[in-house]
């Protein structure tokens, strides 16, 4: 029997057996079909290595920013090169775009991170015990600091200025139960806690910034010395908390 088209649409013949007229032409076809091979999967996994790779050979001795900008570029650097690439071999699909366009806007985030922050944690402690000790300001990268003045031997009339500054972490001031406070505190993604504020309230968010004058509690306080002259301070944290505590009586 005749077929049904003699020139009728090219899948007619598709019904024919594997091995008759038929196959030569479908498997032509399903060769024309599949095209480039897709290489999103691959350019991922290279992207991912070497974003790796950049942060760890630039982790010792630079800021947090710094090693992640190098990267994040690495990683970049990869996606840019594989999309050039597939025009040409392979086939990327909508994925690869937006992970792109995500790499670069975290390249961008980490761009603007306080050049303070660093990449080795570090928990310190600061105890000058003489007025001529103190130091203008301590700073710390990354990591826990606390700088204790309950030592200072402060009398009525003297005033001493000093500071902290903290890339990402904490900022703790101990300051002497009888003094005075002047405080300036700042921080950048965080929260404060100053003596006055209630146990375990955190308040955690952007562009923090508290001036205020603590007066000294003598007299208020059952054993407080009377007023010790009075501590200026400016702390100051990139993200993290700032805690001021008076030190028991």
């Amino acid at each position: 029997m005749l077929p049904e088209y003699l020139w009728g649409p090219e899948d007619a013949w598709d019904t024919a057996p594997e091995d008759g007229p038929g196959s030569g032409s479908r498997d032509r076809r399903a060769k024309d079909r599949s095209g480039p091979r897709p290489i999103g999967g691959v350019l991922f996994g290279l992207a991912v290595a070497a974003c790796v790779l950049g942060i760890k050979l630039s982790w010792d001795g630079n800021p947090l920013g710094t090693s992640l900008q190098i990267g994040l570029v690495a990683a970049l650097g990869v996606f840019g090169l594989g999309l050039v690439i597939s025009s040409f071999l392979g086939r990327t699909g909508l994925g690869t775009v937006l992970l792109t366009v995500v790499t670069a806007l975290l390249l961008a985030g980490s761009a603007a991170l306080p050049k303070n922050i660093g990449t080795d944690w570090q928990r310190t402690t600061w105890r000058p015990a003489a007025l001529a000790a103190v130091q203008p300001s301590y700073e710390l990268g990354a990591g826990i600091a606390v700088l204790d003045l309950s030592k200072l031997p402060l009398t009525t009339g003297v005033t001493v200025t000093t500071g902290a500054e903290v890339g990402l972490g904490k900022a703790k001031v101990i300051v002497p139960a009888n003094v005075e406070v002047k405080l300036r505190a700042e921080a950048g993604v965080g929260d404060i806690e100053l003596p006055e504020d209630p146990k375990d309230d955190i308040d955690v968010s952007p562009g923090q910034e508290r001036r205020v004058t603590l007066p000294a509690p003598a007299g208020k306080t059952p054993g407080a010395a009377p007023q010790g002259g009075t501590v200026e301070l400016h702390i100051q944290v990139g993200v993290g908390q700032v805690e001021v505590a008076r030190a028991a009586p």
